[in-house]
């Protein structure tokens, strides 16, 4: 009989506390509750509803429901109404989960989660705002501007590329920040949100400084509460989720839906050196992806998009890192070509050795878009088989395949010294020695082969900062005639690296350049198209880059 009292007074107890929680619920989002005029409801029944904004858009994995903030600026309007709310928390919580963007660069100024602001420009109005950054894992709050900000921040970005449950509270003047259920800060805050008063600017995704960065990635189940929950009140509200990140493992795979709008190409992250290839009537880029805070190199994986139209196209899971190279070091996804041969994608890429050198491999799938693996188990091409030409350690970089009409293989790279060597049908093996073009003027790395009537041309970059060169020849083994210049330098990018393959009876040259806003460069680049033009006497006319880009294929 106690044991049946004990029970019913413990199943009571967390009835209780569950009712008293949700007498402190004053916002909620779930995001899949809409009203007829298609704004976010607020399930906390206080009317606090809210709005997308641009990309923004609703979406589910799974059982979950999620924001998806989309890749530029899209955002959530929570209203004017909602500074009412703010105006009246003294004690209170933030939750929600978050989802950042591995290819964001957190090192940039944004990325706030959710901004409560008299202001969109609080840089030059000072007004004062409170805000959850991503950027540093930061609760923030100032009655003018940053440089009067009470903070209880970690000052590290968040994890990229997992599901988070982040959860700020306030008692008197106690903040902390818990991580997955952990108090990961902690500091004294004694501003509280009524000093800036009934905000007019509230948003989740949106940062109140003008020139930031948006939050890029996905949210679900935000709340609000007029208390500071407890820590087993905030593990009982992380469970409810907890297989957010479960769900998201399939909602990575699907492809992402992108509409081309000119050059840059894609724009929601940087690509750069690519390569492309004509399949069944579609049209596929590869490319490496660029990251970091445009200092240096950073290129974590390689990127596929297809299209069948070049101007919807679409996205793919990552297909191929470099740590899917047992023998390979560091994020160098380097310059890179797919080629089919008997139902077989072969993906030759140029990445660093563990000995630090750069080498070749060679990974295989049964489909453009992967996933591949690495085919060999060992680099195809290592540095001390082209010492016989310099002795960089970078030369064996910007692998490019030609298959002749006789169904003979070439493998093509090199960096300052052009290499070629014959490949065995398996694609995976060398058939000869490794010869070396001489009659290259002024090479530097990125040959690419294509083939017009009787004349194969050999495009590849030339001086540095880097144009786009070109020779021709009767026979993909030489002599080759140089040509001239084909491209100019791509912008602000040092490099240059083409692609020049025949769709739907035109020709196009794809490259890339640093022409991105805002942080675009030699280190952040994006892939562009233009057209390409053969003269009848088999020259090629020189590459006019620019901004429209080329006009979709329309059957």
């Amino acid at each position: 009989m106690k044991k049946r009292v004990f029970i019913v007074s413990m199943a009571m107890l967390m009835f209780f506390q569950l009712t008293s929680q949700n007498r402190n619920l004053k916002l909620h989002y779930d995001f899949k509750s809409v009203t007829p005029s298609g704004e976010i409801l607020d399930m906390s029944g206080n009317g606090f509803n809210a709005e997308l904004k641009n990309e923004a858009f609703l979406d589910h994995m799974g059982d979950y429901h999620i924001l998806n903030l989309g890749f530029h600026n899209g955002y959530l309007d929570m209203g004017e109404k909602t500074g009412e709310l703010v105006n009246s928390l003294k004690d209170f919580s933030v939750a929600t989960y978050v989802y950042v963007d591995e290819g964001v660069s957190l090192s940039l100024h944004g990325s706030f989660i959710l901004t409560f602001s008299n202001s969109t420009d609080i840089r030059s109005d000072g007004n004062g705002c409170m805000f959850l950054s991503a950027r540093d894992q930061a609760y923030a709050i100032t009655k003018t501007d940053n440089r009067a900000e009470q903070a209880v921040r970690v000052g590290e970005p968040v994890q990229q590329g997992a599901w988070m449950h982040i959860v700020y509270t306030q008692e008197g003047n106690q903040g902390n920040l818990f991580i997955d259920g952990k108090m990961v800060a902690s500091n004294t805050v004694d501003i509280f949100p009524s000093a800036i008063g009934k905000t007019k600017f509230n948003f989740i995704g949106r940062s109140p400084y003008k020139e930031d960065n948006y939050l890029r990635g996905l949210l679900a189940d935000f709340r609000i509460y007029d208390k500071a929950l407890t820590a087993r009140e905030i593990n009982r509200l992380g469970r409810e989720t907890s297989g957010l990140a479960e769900a998201h493992v399939e909602y990575a795979q699907r492809p992402i839906r992108l509409i081309a709008n000119g050059n840059p190409l894609f724009s929601h992250k940087y690509t750069a050196d690519p390569a492309a290839l004509v399949h069944d009537d579609v049209f596929y880029i590869y490319a490496g992806q660029d990251v970091g805070d445009g200092r240096g190199y950073n290129m974590p994986n390689w990127v596929v998009f297809s299209s069948e139209d070049l101007e919807t196209w679409y996205e793919h899971p990552i297909p191929l890192r470099p740590s899917d190279f047992s023998w390979a070091r560091g994020n160098y996804a380097w310059a890179a070509q797919v080629i089919e041969r008997d139902g077989k994608f072969y993906w030759y890429v140029s990445t660093q050795h563990y000995t630090g050198a750069r080498a070749i491999g060679v990974a295989v799938s049964d489909s453009p878009t992967g996933p591949f693996v690495d085919a060999i188990g060992s680099a195809l091409i290592t540095n001390d088989m082209t010492t016989h030409c310099t002795n960089i350690t970078w030369d064996d970089i910007d692998p490019t395949v030609w298959i002749d009409d006789d169904g003979q293989a070439y493998l093509f790279w090199g960096n300052t010294c052009c290499y070629y060597v014959k490949l065995k049908d398996n694609m995976i093996e060398m058939d000869g020695d490794i010869m070396t073009i001489e009659d290259l003027p002024h090479f530097t790395e990125a040959p690419w082969i294509h083939k017009k009537n009787d004349w194969y041309y050999l495009s590849y970059a030339a001086w540095f900062p880097e144009k786009t060169a070109y020779a021709r020849s009767k026979s993909i083994n030489g002599p080759w005639e140089y040509m001239g210049i084909l491209n100019e330098v791509a912008g602000n990018s040092n490099t240059n690296h083409q692609a020049i393959v025949e769709f739907k009876g035109q020709w196009y040259f794809v490259y890339h350049n640093g022409a991105l806003p805002t942080q675009g460069g030699s280190y952040l680049r994006s892939v562009c198209i233009d057209y390409l033009h053969h003269n009848e006497d088999g020259s090629i006319q020189r590459v006019i880059m620019t901004t429209e880009g080329v006009n979709p294929v329309r059957d």
